[in-house]
C-alpha cells in the first residue's frame, strides 16, 4: 500500500478502535479489511463477549469500560480501564456453577495465558482468542483471587479453574440452552455484535456523550419470525450536548470501515419517523443483525466532577476530558 493511504487508513481505523496511529497501522494488512472480520466460532465468541459487556456495564470512564480495542482475524485485544472493571467483567465471562448445577459465565471459557500484557482467554475446544489488557501482571493476580472471592462467597464452584475441556454441568447447559432455535438466531446475527465489539471506539470518538449503556432486545414488529438478533445501546449526553446522529450513523454505515448496515427505512410504515427522531435503527439486507440507536440527554449526579460521590470522582473527570476531546475533534 502506498505510504499516504496506510496514514489514512491508520488515522481512520483509530476512530474505530480507540488504537494509537502506531497500534493502527501495524495492522493493516494489504489486500485485507482495514477492520477485518471475526470468523466461524470467533465471530459468536466476540458477540457472547459483547453481551456480557452490556450486561455487566456501570459507570465507566469508556463506554462498557473499555479504553481501545485491537481486532484481529482471529483474535480480538480489549484493553480495560481499571482493576475494578476488569474484576467485573471478569466475574461474568468466567463459569461458576451453583450447588444445583446450574452455570453461570460464558461455559468452558478458561485463562489460557497469563503473560506481563495481561490475560488470554479462550473457549476449550474452539478457535477462539481473546486478550485482556490494560492493567499490569499483579493485577491481573488481584483480580482473579478476588473472583474466588466472590464464587467462595457465593458458595459456586469455579469451572474455570478446572481442566481445560468442557465440564459435565456446562456440557449440559449447552444442550439446554445452546442448541434451540434461540442459539441458531443468536449465531445468525453474531457478525452484528462482533462488529460492534470491534468498532466499540466510535461510541466514544464519534460521539459526546457521557454514559453509553445497552442490552440485547427482543424481536419487534416489523420482521419474520424472530427476525434480527437486536442489539440497543442507550446514548446518553450531558445538557447542552448536541447529539451527532448522523456522524455515528455515517461511521457504522461506512462502505470501508463500518458494517453492511443501512437505516431500516422499511420499519417507517410501522414506526413513524417523526415518532422516532431520536431514535435509529440499522439492519442489514438479510435480516439477521439489528442496531438500535437511541440518543437522550441527562445529566447524571454521578458524572458531574463537582457532585460526583468519592468513588466515581475520577471517572467523572474522565468522561468530562473525553467528551470535551471529542467536541473539539469535529
Amino acid at each position: 500500500m502506498r505510504r499516504d493511504r496506510v496514514s489514512r487508513l491508520a488515522d481512520r481505523r483509530r476512530l474505530y478502535t480507540g488504537e494509537t496511529y502506531d497500534q493502527a497501522r501495524s495492522q493493516l494488512k494489504p489486500g485485507e479489511p482495514p477492520i477485518p472480520a471475526a470468523l466461524a466460532d470467533q465471530r459468536t465468541f466476540e458477540a457472547e463477549l459483547f453481551y456480557t459487556l452490556l450486561r455487566s456495564n456501570r459507570f465507566t470512564q469508556y463506554p462498557f469500560g473499555i479504553r481501545r480495542v485491537r481486532p484481529g482475524t482471529d483474535s480480538i485485544t480489549l484493553e480495560v480501564e481499571s482493576e475494578k472493571r476488569a474484576e467485573e467483567i471478569l466475574n461474568r465471562i468466567l463459569p461458576a456453577s451453583e450447588p444445583d448445577g446450574d452455570v453461570h459465565g460464558i461455559p468452558a471459557v478458561r485463562i489460557r495465558r497469563r503473560t506481563q500484557k495481561g490475560i488470554e482467554v479462550h473457549q476449550c475446544g474452539r478457535q477462539t482468542s481473546a486478550w485482556l489488557t490494560g492493567l499490569p501482571a499483579p493485577a491481573w493476580k488481584r483480580v482473579e483471587a478476588a473472583c474466588l472471592d466472590t464464587l467462595a462467597d457465593n458458595a459456586w464452584r469455579p469451572l474455570w479453574k478446572g481442566p481445560a475441556e468442557w465440564s459435565d454441568e456446562e456440557r449440559l447447559y449447552e444442550q439446554r440452552w445452546n442448541t434451540g432455535e434461540w442459539a441458531r438466531h443468536f449465531q445468525s446475527g453474531a457478525w452484528c455484535g462482533s462488529g460492534l465489539l470491534r468498532r466499540l471506539a466510535v461510541l466514544y470518538t464519534v460521539v459526546p456523550a457521557d454514559a453509553v449503556t445497552g442490552y440485547q432486545g427482543l424481536p419487534i414488529r416489523g420482521y419474520e419470525g424472530l427476525g434480527p438478533v437486536r442489539w440497543c445501546l442507550d446514548l446518553c449526553h450531558r445538557s447542552g450536548v448536541r447529539y451527532r446522529k448522523q456522524d455515528l450513523i455515517d461511521a457504522l454505515t461506512d462502505t470501508e470501515f463500518g458494517l453492511p448496515v443501512a437505516i431500516a427505512r422499511h420499519l417507517d410504515r410501522i414506526y413513524p419517523p417523526h415518532t422516532m427522531e431520536n431514535w435509529i435503527r440499522l439492519d442489514d439486507q438479510a435480516r439477521t443483525g439489528l442496531i438500535e440507536l437511541r440518543f437522550s440527554t441527562f445529566t447524571y449526579p454521578e458524572l458531574r466532577t463537582e457532585t460526583a460521590a468519592p468513588e466515581y470522582r475520577a471517572i467523572a473527570a474522565g468522561v468530562q476530558t473525553r467528551v470535551e476531546t471529542a467536541l473539539r475533534a469535529r
